[in-house]
């Protein structure tokens, strides 16, 4: 009705329009295609209504508590009440950085290429800044076998050495090494996968083998092939429902504790709800699923990719050290083997205000694209230790929020009056600084602004969420402060102006997707 709710009431109306699903029709009846694609409609107008509606939620709704030693690793068991246990393995201190065969091959990426990859994060000297996380994504796996316990079956075509080889090769160049699958019945899979996936029992018959069913069959696999990372996707949930998602996957994190192996779990679900808690089902939000969460559906241009940047201004209030909010991939000027080119991508511009958002969120950085056809402007970009440095800091201040602007699209009109051409984010760092990111999505070159009220914002944040020499210590300084200096990150450069009370910088920034990325600290 275009009121404000609290985070109950938002998780209350979750509940019920779950229940009403379930029973809007008898268990028997079998609804046809049209009438499952209105459905689908229906909730996704209703979950668009909601999630504006908790767009609005006050920041004093159940923010993330910065911390400043990783957690210790707990061993935990299947058990009743499991929503109610934190996943607290000791893993994802940092946000991962690495690489994806996602957007890159499709669901036919190949050893021959994965090993070239991981080379060319080793001599290029990207793996030395962080990079150094190698996953294989959907594609890998043929099926299952026929007799039980149903193990999953590696494509030997393309992984002519098996999946455990291929982590003992990875693990020596000290190389991180992940894998893939899905909790519903089928993979993500394309038409190609489906192609040469087995179909013989217990397969489906027309799609590619998920893990229902096969919980812990499959994550104790993955274990003993020596995976670090394990990214479960959504595809083929017997429904999409928060009860059964946070079942599943609660089901599948405890399998994996389970095993002894420290792995990163990294939950793609697609939805924005998985990021806060819920008390009335003791759910105690993303972090206690997986050590990163997937809060939107797939960004292949920068379009969809402003909608994420428009869901983290949400939910990026529930990402801490253990447990990060993920707004998606990290995509490049073209999509590869097996993807349509024409409908995934993004320039080199574009590219480089995601990773500077992505950054500053923070947000895992996995790098889904070609690397080995790199223009020198996007290992400029990717290799930007300044840059870096932010999404890896050693001491965890507080997430970014946007300070000025509002829900992006691409493309806009630079008439846009509710702000949807520009958003200015701001981020605390540890060090009595803070970082400000301007975006622009109008056609042209324009001038965006931060004014007192946006500074006001960005200090008000950092006290909100900040400790210590952090947050409050970067407000108070700041504000009591004559003088501010600029930098910008992209040119490595100081900026000749300084700040002074009241506060206001005014940049110009390029069009369609451009952005200046700048550090603020108060000068002695």
């Amino acid at each position: 009705g275009g009121g404000s709710l609290d985070l109950a009431q938002a998780n209350r109306l979750l509940s019920a329009r779950e229940s009403n699903v379930h029973r809007a029709a008898p268990s028997d009846y079998k609804p046809t295609e049209a009438e499952m694609s209105e459905v689908r409609h229906l909730i996704n107008r209703f979950d668009s209504l909601l999630y504006r509606a908790v767009s609005s939620l006050p920041l004093s709704s159940p923010s993330p508590v910065p911390v400043t030693s990783p957690p210790p690793p707990v061993k935990l068991t299947t058990a009743p009440g499991r929503l109610s246990r934190p996943l607290n393995n000791g893993l994802g201190w940092k946000p991962p950085m690495g690489y994806s065969t996602w957007n890159d091959c499709g669901s036919t990426p190949n050893s021959s290429w994965v090993r070239r990859t991981a080379d060319y994060l080793l001599s290029s000297g990207l793996a030395e800044l962080g990079w150094r996380q190698v996953n294989v994504d959907e594609g890998w796996m043929l099926g299952r076998g026929a007799s039980p316990p149903h193990q999953p079956i590696e494509d030997r075509e393309l992984f002519p050495e098996g999946m455990g080889a291929l982590g003992v090769w990875l693990h020596g160049r000290g190389l991180g090494y992940g894998l893939y699958s899905s909790r519903g019945s089928k993979q993500c899979d394309r038409p190609e996968y489906r192609a040469r996936c087995l179909h013989t029992p217990p397969n489906p018959a027309s799609d590619c083998a998920g893990s229902l069913g096969h919980f812990k069959v499959d994550g104790e696999w993955i274990a003993a092939q020596g995976a670090d990372y394990f990214k479960f996707d959504s595809c083929g949930a017997p429904d999409w429902s928060r009860s059964t998602a946070f079942g599943q996957y609660a089901e599948m994190r405890d399998v994996l504790n389970s095993t002894g192996r420290a792995i990163f779990f990294s939950l793609c679900g697609w939805q924005w709800w998985y990021a806060p808690p819920d008390p009335s089902r003791q759910y105690l939000g993303g972090g206690s699923l997986g050590n990163s969460f997937r809060v939107y559906k797939d960004g292949k241009d920068w379009a969809a990719l402003s909608q994420a940047v428009n869901v983290m201004a949400v939910v990026g209030r529930w990402s801490r050290p253990g447990g990060w909010a993920d707004p998606d991939l990290l995509i490049g000027p073209w999509c590869g083997i097996d993807r349509d080119q024409n409908f995934c991508g993004q320039t080199d511009l574009q590219a480089r205000t995601q990773f500077s958002l992505w950054a500053i969120f923070p947000a895992p950085l996995l790098l889904s694209q070609n690397l080995l056809a790199w223009s020198d402007y996007a290992k400029e970009t990717y290799s930007n230790r300044e840059v870096i440095a932010l999404n890896q800091q050693s001491h965890f201040v507080a997430p970014a929020s946007r300070v000025a602007g509002s829900n992006l699209s691409y493309p806009c009109s630079a008439a846009d009056v509710d702000g949807g051409c520009s958003n200015v984010w701001a981020r605390p760092l540890s060090d009595v600084a803070f970082v400000l990111v301007f975006v622009n999505n109008a056609p042209q070159a324009a001038n965006v602004a931060c004014d007192h009220t946006c500074f006001g914002a960005a200090f008000a944040r950092a006290a909100e969420l900040g400790m210590g020499r952090g947050g409050e210590a970067i407000a108070a300084t700041t504000a009591r402060s004559s003088r501010l200096g600029v930098r910008d990150l992209w040119s490595h450069s100081d900026l000749p102006q300084t700040l002074s009370p009241p506060f206001h910088l005014e940049v110009s920034v390029a069009g369609a997707g451009g952005c200046r990325l700048l550090r603020i600290s108060p000068l002695s």
